[in-house]
């Protein structure tokens, strides 16, 4: 993720207001609930945690991304291989903390290809892989032998973001066509293997909202379209085992992107191919700690709080198999210029975000499956987990919610998490109005854009309290409804 202009801004916006129609306001609406064996230790990772190590610990990160890039090993041609460029000291500090690494293969160096630029399409990429003209070839085959074999690395991306096009911004990361990388991926997929049978090959996160502002079809449906007519494609997964998307700021996205994208795999056939969530966030736009660059959307540190929650909930309901927030710490800050993403800040405090996504990695971490109930007022998210389920719960517009979850008996006790981090016990009553005993959780009303729009929904909460899931009733504005959860009274 590099600096974002107003034209990113007003992209994301936009790709917001394209989300798919949602339900209506009188019920909520099951979608098709989500099961998977939980990771161990944590499907939820951060980029770059290398730079706070301690705070990647308190976290309890399950894996983080490192840059892999190929001009620090091979800055003046193929006769190099420089192992300094990615320092042992942030693989052992990952090892010895159980984040599993995760690298990210980019940018061509300037001695590769005959345009000279960092993001192009590198000399040989039609030769075998084990010609040593086929430069991309011969640097992926090195680098997955030794960090596999050494550091047990057998994860890796390629490349960063490949649908920002050049002229569309300031900066990109990759200047060839569809074609090009489709094949920077095959021959990257062939060398990994060839070298370590255990590798398992990434598609490029995607920012998809370049795509959307452009009226083009999305780029990972581009590259299908093209690795399709290749005869090997099929029997070789379309040469890649991970789709990875990256999503900035809107809740609604969250959903949107992760659904459309195993959408676009299914039509080619691959719809068990795992999603990972491999960037996400919502930059603040106020920070009394930290000066900040203008920004269109008014987002408190409140409101990045809520939305780490949102993002990580949504993932696990829509079927992504991980999840990472950019970033941990804000390296290279300069006030005023730069824009912080990080969970924590230059001068090493940290944003609420911090204890928010804490709360998630603790919280969510042994999930097995996950359900989402929608309506035009409330989300509801059900984790279920080893004995017991947590609901997560939170308003999508101004008015307040009130959730009430069936208790077996009044005084029974559960918990209440935050996104500030608190935790508190939460005792069930017998409410007048109904027969049973009843959690009650009261979530705040999201707070509009300028424009009205609710770019980030309310304040979640999650209770967590012991068995599968119960029944729930919504309370918006005095009119209540049953969602159908689990058992019932």
């Amino acid at each position: 993720m590099s600096t974002l202009s107003q034209t990113l801004m007003r992209g994301v916006l936009l790709f917001t207001l394209l989300a798919m129609t949602l339900a209506a306001a009188a019920g909520a609406v099951p979608t098709t609930a989500q099961q998977w064996d939980a990771p161990a230790p944590s499907p939820f990772g951060v980029v770059e945690a290398y730079y706070r190590p301690g705070d990647a610990r308190d976290l309890r990160a399950g894996w983080e991304r490192i840059i892999f890039e190929w001009p620090r090993f091979q800055p003046d041609g193929p006769h190099q291989y420089n192992l300094d460029a990615v320092s042992e000291s942030w693989l052992r500090d990952a090892r010895d903390a159980g984040r599993e690494v995760v690298g990210l293969l980019k940018n061509t160096p300037l001695w590769a290809s005959d345009i000279k630029m960092l993001g192009a399409a590198p000399h040989g990429l039609d030769l075998p892989i084990d010609d040593p003209a086929n430069v991309w070839a011969a640097f992926v085959r090195k680098t997955v032998a030794h960090y596999s074999a050494n550091w047990g690395i057998h994860r890796w991306i390629i490349y960063n973001e490949p649908d920002i096009r050049p002229g569309e911004m300031p900066w990109y990361e990759f200047d060839g066509t569809e074609a090009d990388y489709y094949q920077m991926l095959k021959v990257a997929y062939l060398a990994a293997r060839s070298v370590d049978p255990q590798a398992k090959i990434h598609l490029a996160g995607m920012a998809w909202w370049g795509d959307a502002v452009n009226g083009r079809e999305p780029y990972l449906k581009r590259v299908l379209d093209i690795a399709a007519q290749d005869p090997a494609a099929r029997a070789n997964g379309y040469f890649f085992d991970v789709a990875t998307v990256h999503i900035y700021f809107g809740t609604r996205n969250v959903w949107r992107l992760i659904v459309e994208t195993r959408g676009i795999l299914e039509h080619y056939g691959l719809g068990d191919k795992p999603i990972w969530v491999g960037e996400t966030n919502a930059r603040p736009s106020v920070d009394p700690l930290a000066a900040l660059p203008a920004s269109p959307y008014n987002v408190s540190l409140a409101q990045q709080a809520a939305f780490i929650v949102q993002a990580a909930t949504l993932t696990l309901a829509a079927g992504g198999e991980r999840f990472a927030v950019y970033r941990l710490y804000d390296d290279n800050y300069r006030p005023g210029v730069t824009e912080p993403w990080g969970l924590v800040r230059a001068d090493g405090t940290r944003r609420p975000a911090f204890n928010a996504y804490q709360m998630v990695i603790s919280s969510f971490t042994q999930t097995t499956a996950a359900q989402r109930y929608l309506s035009e007022r409330s989300t509801l998210v059900t984790l279920r987990q080893p004995g017991r389920t947590a609901y997560v719960v939170w308003a999508r517009k101004d008015e307040p919610v009130r959730f009430h979850v069936y208790s077996h008996f009044s005084g029974e006790t559960g918990l209440v998490y935050l996104p500030t981090g608190e935790v508190s016990a939460i005792h069930s009553e017998t409410l007048p109005s109904r027969e049973a005993a009843w959690y009650v959780v009261e979530t705040p009303g999201a707070v509009a854009q300028p424009d009205g729009e609710f770019l980030i929904e309310g304040m979640p909460a999650v209770l967590v309290i012991g068995g599968p899931p119960r029944a729930v009733w919504i309370e918006v504005g005095g009119v209540t409804w049953q969602l159908s959860v689990g058992e019932t009274w």
